[in-house]
């Protein structure tokens, strides 16, 4: 993370959207650093399991408000190539959206990396 704030000071990466990040996918920002490591764990699953065994995915955590932004708002608004490929990954199931309640919202992607992530959750929002 210092590496990073050294070699691209000023660069706001929680609120610029990943695709837009320096040096695309190899970008070293904290939000790369995390999808990277969930992509070697699962080719090391996947690897170590025998081939009549289903295979691993990518999981992606999402809060309820989050997981709303996900799919009305982060998706429309990616360019069209990389609208296309997170569809089929989605389809595929080789990327799996999962939609935990508030009270986890620690293990929400956006929350931990994106903008307007929300604080712990203690207790249940009011209805």
């Amino acid at each position: 993370m210092d590496d990073f704030e050294k070699n691209f000071p000023n660069f706001d990466w929680k609120n610029v959207p990943a695709y837009k990040h320096p040096l695309g996918k190899d970008c070293p920002c904290p939000k790369h650093e995390y999808i990277r490591e969930q992509i070697q764990l699962t080719k090391t699953i996947n690897e170590s399991k025998s081939s009549n065994k289903p295979r691993a995915q990518i999981t992606l955590k999402f809060c309820p408000d989050h997981y709303d932004v996900y799919f009305k708002e982060v998706i429309p608004s990616m360019p069209f190539k990389h609208r296309l490929i997170t569809k089929f990954a989605l389809k595929l199931g080789a990327i799996v959206i999962q939609r935990i309640p508030y009270m986890q919202s620690d293990q929400c992607f956006y929350c931990k990396f994106g903008s307007g992530g929300f604080d712990k959750k203690k207790e249940l929002p009011p209805l």
